[in-house]
């Protein structure tokens, strides 16, 4: 009521002079019959004159009280309906009994409560589209004809790390390939397609997909939808291959190569010299046997990447494979004066894994440490149990850690990143000159993939090489471990 009252005070004087000329002109316009009736009696005198005017008055205020009351309700209602306009939570006004006035009531809170519906519905359908935008994996953004951002979803603000609503497509992506695409989709009414990279903060290459969406029926309705597919992993798995295969085919011809030469050596003149003849068969063998090396750690890789997403399940006791496999290794070791010391705390905890696979990590690793450390002093093997994990290594809880310790030269830390790679080598002719294939630490990285374990190497020049790997335990053995 307050609130009315406070209507009126601020009421607009034109208005208010506007309700007064439509109130006189209601009234009068249904006072006129009545007032003519009795001016006719009067001039007959069949009713006095004084009745008549009284009686005139009498219809004059009945009339001019039931109007202003009406138009009172009228002028309530037309206020209500257009503070809705700005206010949709305004209060009804309070009427008469007019029961015309309560069903115009009753019909615009009508109006009112399915605008209010309306509202919430296209309310929870926004946000239902943008909830299904953010949960797509992948970037997409929403443009429309003139290739402004008008929505996004969460993988593509992630990408661009900025709000991108009203911004142009150029100066979101900053690449000719794909505004032309862009300019295609939208002219040509289909969909089309451009690669690009972003430079920063590491190059990413992606493939944008732009299609027409064809209906648009405001400004406000996407014309485009542009999706990001990013190809950097694909690319770089596709240079890995193709550089794989030429190391390898490197590899294999080299020996090749110098088998065919010696076979066509001995053909000609060595063929009757007993002495050379000896020589390059001996040098024919050992080419032969390093293309067998070769062979055989490629399949043994291959047979390991075909397997490393399938975790091994066995309890292995891994004192017993380090034991083995420096036993193994002894010959090796004798030819180069290197002693092999293997320290294994008792109670040790089990690991899981593939034993056979597990032998060929720490063989691997001794024999790379026999040959390139060596002749500097012994060879240490230690296993104990490591309460915390490398970054590098999944999961929680304690841990298995076998470290194999050289005393040789040492590696250089720029070079320490890529030893996992396959065939890469820090010194090639020392590697070849001692039997090195170049897989040997790459299949050891990938074993370990699959064990769901991690290798952390620790190198500096002239101080020798620690290279440690790190086992998760079998299920069961983390009480034994505590």
């Amino acid at each position: 009521m307050a609130s009315e009252q406070s209507e009126q005070r601020e009421r607009d004087p034109s208005e208010t002079g506007d309700r007064l000329r439509r109130a006189f002109a209601w009234v009068i316009g249904p006072c006129l019959p009545p007032w003519i009736v009795f001016v006719v009696l009067a001039g007959s005198d069949q009713l006095p004159w004084r009745t008549a005017f009284a009686a005139a008055a009498a219809v004059f205020v009945l009339m001019a009280l039931l109007v202003l009351t009406r138009l009172g309700d009228f002028d309530r209602l037309i206020r209500y309906t257009e503070r809705l306009l700005t206010t949709p939570e305004a209060q009804p006004p309070a009427l008469t009994n007019s029961v015309t006035a309560q069903r115009m009531l009753a019909a615009i809170n009508a109006l009112r409560k399915s605008w209010a519906d309306r509202r919430d519905t296209a309310e929870q359908l926004a946000r239902s589209r943008q909830d299904i935008l953010d949960s797509l994996p992948e970037p997409l953004l929403l443009l429309d004809r003139r290739q402004r951002v008008i929505g996004s979803n969460l993988a593509a603000r992630t990408l661009f790390e900025h709000d991108l609503i009203g911004r142009d497509l150029a100066g979101v992506i900053r690449d000719p390939k794909v505004l032309e695409a862009a300019g295609q989709a939208v002219g040509q009414n289909k969909r089309a397609a451009a690669q690009f990279s972003l430079p920063a903060p590491v190059e990413r290459t992606f493939s944008a997909l732009i299609v027409p969406v064809p209906v648009t029926a405001t400004r406000d309705m996407p014309a485009l939808i542009l999706t990001l597919q990013e190809l950097t992993e694909r690319l770089k798995m596709d240079r890995m291959r193709a550089d794989f295969v030429a190391n390898a085919s490197h590899e294999l011809r080299t020996p090749l190569s110098s088998l065919l030469g010696f076979v066509e050596t001995l053909r000609g003149a060595a063929r009757d010299d007993p002495d050379a003849r000896d020589r390059f068969l001996d040098i024919m063998l050992k080419q032969a046997e390093r293309m067998t090396r070769l062979i055989d750690d490629l399949l043994s890789l291959s047979r390991i990447e075909l397997r490393e997403h399938t975790r091994p399940t066995e309890a292995v006791d891994i004192g017993v494979v380090v034991k083995s496999t420096a036993e193994l290794l002894e010959g090796q070791a004798r030819a180069t004066k290197t002693e092999i010391k293997v320290e294994i705390p008792d109670g040790l905890p089990r690991v899981q894994g593939d034993a056979g696979e597990l032998g060929q990590v720490i063989q691997n690793l001794t024999s790379n440490a026999i040959k390139y450390g060596g002749r500097h002093g012994p060879v240490e093997i230690g296993v104990a149990v490591s309460e915390t994990r490398p970054p590098a290594m999944p999961g929680r809880g304690p841990c298995v850690r076998i470290a194999v310790r050289d005393r040789g030269e040492g590696i250089a830390k720029e070079h320490i990143p890529r030893l996992t790679e396959r065939f890469y080598r820090v010194d090639n002719a020392r590697s070849r000159e001692l039997g090195g294939t170049g897989l040997g630490l790459a299949i050891v990285k990938h074993i370990l993939n699959r064990h769901r374990g991690a290798l952390v190497i620790d190198s500096a020049v002239g101080k020798g090489s620690t290279f440690a790997v790190y086992l998760p335990l079998a299920p069961g053995e983390n009480k034994q471990a505590a």
